[in-house]
């Protein structure tokens, strides 16, 4: 299965329904375009499924999402919910710019996120949750603590590899009929009787 698939899947695992293709596809290539934000994650499962999961709690995975508002006006942008205090990223995005494109989006997150897991390496998420008292705050702890089970919750219970393949069905009348009986058989639950 591919990257993509997965973090589509794993999408769909938290918020089924919908499409989710535009942020899955922002999530897989910035994923894919940057080293990995665990060690030993060489797959790249664990960042992806950490960005879901964060994106899943920031904005229910709504790539165009606007929040914290401040004076009447947003202060949080994109399905990561990124401040931008002064108007514009690092980066020079507008808030704009981050809930239309979420390509943008995920470049922004994931560099915070990378200064986040750096300021705060025990509660990686605080920093990016709280700002500058995030690693002492208790609300940015257990807002780390919370993204990371449910990441942890997609990486156990999304397979990684797809279902092998049925078998192509046969063209003579026979090989059908013993192709649905042993469909049938094949899910009974089989009992075993001890001597």
């Amino acid at each position: 299965m591919t990257l993509l698939a997965w973090v589509l899947a794993a999408s769909s695992t938290l918020a089924p329904g919908r499409s989710h293709d535009r942020l899955a596809e922002a999530i897989t290539n910035r994923v894919e375009a940057e080293a990995p934000l665990f060690r030993g994650d060489e797959d790249k499962h664990r960042t992806a499924a950490f960005l879901v999961a964060i994106a899943f709690r920031e904005s229910s995975l709504h790539a165009d999402a606007v929040g914290d508002f401040r004076n009447g006006k947003p202060t949080s942008f994109c399905a990561f919910q990124v401040h931008t205090w002064d108007g514009k990223t690092t980066e020079g995005w507008t808030g704009r710019d981050l809930a239309e494109d979420p390509d943008k989006c995920v470049t922004v997150a994931m560099r915070m996120l990378r200064q986040s897991m750096k300021m705060c390496p025990e509660h990686p998420l605080a920093f990016y949750a709280e700002g500058p008292k995030g690693c002492s705050s208790v609300r940015g702890q257990r807002i780390s603590r919370d993204r990371l089970a449910v990441a942890q919750h997609l990486v156990r219970v999304v397979p990684r590899d797809p279902a092998p393949p049925a078998p192509a069905p046969k063209n003579d009348e026979r090989s059908r009929d013993e192709a649905a009986l042993g469909s049938v058989a094949s899910s009974r639950t089989r009992r075993f009787c001890a001597p």
